[in-house]
């Protein structure tokens, strides 16, 4: 291990980021999950407290999400007691092991300074974080797809029956927790087929019977790892469903006559694949997949990043990994066969997400497997560099420049205005439920943290005033709400708690 010190020091960096964005991220309006109405974050909390209670029949119905997380998440609240403290810290750690991950599989794809890049990018990615530190299945779902196609290439290293079958109890519950990876099987087939080395210890038969061979395996023991779901879905519902029932929504989201590719519920028909529109609306969600921007649900990593400064550090972006990932996976394939495994693994996993719809969170898996096409490419040039290719070099540079400049921009504005509205919302739920139970200090913090950024928001200014008047701070108090007035003539609470003031005053 040539470069052991230099990967601890990658490592400890990313674990000092993410435990500062740990301490400012929890004094936000997005860590109280409990208040987060319409927000995926309250769903599985409340989910999870559900398991805890009755593992088996939970609600009595039917999964309509992958249950996987669910049940991680019941697990660290028993754990950790409901400390959501802790619960978000264990999974920032687990991210960090995600990071580790990826510097093996680089050093598995092709060496280890691929590695080292590759847990360097993973380890200072703004989206990673944001994700690993929130009560949302994404960055779970992230760490099993990589842990999945790592255990393959150490499998494949090393064969044994044992490595094969670890490898499909991973393989079951990476579905388990997004069953779009069953997009692979056909892949991971024909890769295991021709697959130019043994996949077998000691093998008795020819490499095309061993990828049979092995491809069984994984089936039944992800079979196996997914079936007590699957029972408990017909125990409960009374119809066979694998793990969960909301692939016909999600496919109704982003493949309707008015989708916009994006997450928003469309209302029009559902379009045929066999017709000229889907076919349209599926090149449009691959740009979107492509473009620079971040496309939020459920969480806008641009306005966390405002509330956890923190963030700023996180440099690496998804334009500059994706323009030199693809590259990167391109030149993969001059010894295809062996690389085809983890190629067709990087663009299935970027064929899902255009096949449903296009969201930050949704590209995780792909933005992995990217990282380690990049760090290929990457070394790959600096070995062309030293044999002084410079055609070689100027070509693939062209290539890269020419995909980064068509897709790095951002559509707007990077915080939308519902953003913010949601942010003002969600904030002054928190603020008065801090000082209901007798948080105050807290509630200032979160109240400071709106002001700051919103200074022309006439609420920011009233709940700094509510906070103060708890503090006993009437002077101050008086002086948030005159702000509040002046920024909104017509803010008629603010008007009477502030003449309440200044007569008790």
């Amino acid at each position: 291990m040539k470069y052991k010190k230099l990967l601890f020091s990658i490592l400890f960096l990313g674990f000092l980021i993410r435990i500062i964005f740990l301490f400012q991220f929890k004094d936000t309006c997005f860590f109280n999950t409990y208040l987060m109405d319409k927000h995926d974050q309250k769903t599985f909390i409340l989910w999870a407290e559900k398991i805890q209670k009755s593992p088996f029949y939970v609600d009595g119905k039917i999964f309509y999400m992958a249950p996987l997380y669910p049940y991680f998440l019941a697990l660290l609240l028993s754990i950790f007691r409901g400390n959501l403290l802790l619960v978000s810290f264990f999974q920032l750690l687990i991210d960090l092991l995600l990071c580790y991950f990826l510097y093996l599989l680089g050093k598995k794809i092709n060496d280890e300074k691929t590695g080292i890049i590759a847990a360097s990018f993973a380890c200072f990615y703004r989206t990673f974080i944001v994700y690993a530190g929130s009560i949302l299945s994404d960055s779970f779902i992230l760490f099993l797809y990589i842990s999945f196609i790592l255990s393959i290439y150490l499998s494949l290293e090393k064969p044994s029956l044992i490595k094969w079958i670890l490898s499909g109890i991973i393989l079951g519950l990476s579905a388990l927790s997004k069953p779009t990876i069953g997009i692979y099987l056909p892949f991971l087939l024909t890769g295991l087929l021709i697959y130019p080395e043994n996949l077998l210890p000691h093998p008795k038969f020819s490499k095309r019977r061993q990828g049979f061979f092995v491809f069984l395996i994984l089936l039944i023991t992800s079979g196996f790892t997914i079936l007590p779901f699957t029972i408990r879905n017909y125990i409960v519902g009374k119809d066979f469903v694998p793990i969960c029932s909301n692939g016909p929504v999600n496919w109704k989201i982003g493949n309707s006559a008015d989708s916009l590719g994006l997450f928003c519920y469309p209302k029009g028909p559902l379009l045929s694949p066999f017709s000229l529109p889907f076919w349209k609306l599926f090149f449009k969600k691959l740009v979107f997949f492509f473009t620079n921007y971040e496309w939020p649900q459920n969480l806008n990593v641009y306005l966390v990043e405002k509330v956890a400064p923190v963030l700023k550090f996180a440099f690496f972006h998804f334009g500059f990994i994706v323009s030199l990932g693809i590259a990167g996976t391109f030149l993969l394939f001059k010894n295809w066969k062996k690389n085809f495994l983890f190629i067709s693994f990087t663009f299935t996993n970027i064929l899902w997400v255009v096949l449903f719809f296009v969201t930050d969170r949704y590209r995780l898996p792909a933005v992995g497997c990217l990282m380690v096409s990049a760090s290929y490419l990457l070394v790959w040039i600096v070995e062309k560099i030293k044999v002084k290719d410079i055609k070689k070099i100027i070509t693939t540079s062209f290539f890269v420049g020419i995909f980064y400049f068509i897709f790095n921009n951002t559509p707007g504005s990077a915080v939308r205005k519902v953003d913010y509205e949601i942010f003002s919302f969600l904030t002054k739920k928190n603020v008065f439920y801090e000082l209901k139970n007798g948080n105050i200090e807290k509630a200032k913090i979160i109240a400071d943290k709106f002001a700051k950024l919103l200074p022309e928001n006439p609420d920011a200014h009233f709940l700094l005033g509510c906070v103060y008047v708890e503090m006993g701070k009437k002077k101050e108090a008086i002086e948030e709400l005159k702000k509040a007035i002046n920024l909104n003539p017509d803010f008629e609470l603010a008007k009477k708690f502030l003449k309440e003031l200044e007569q008790s005053f």
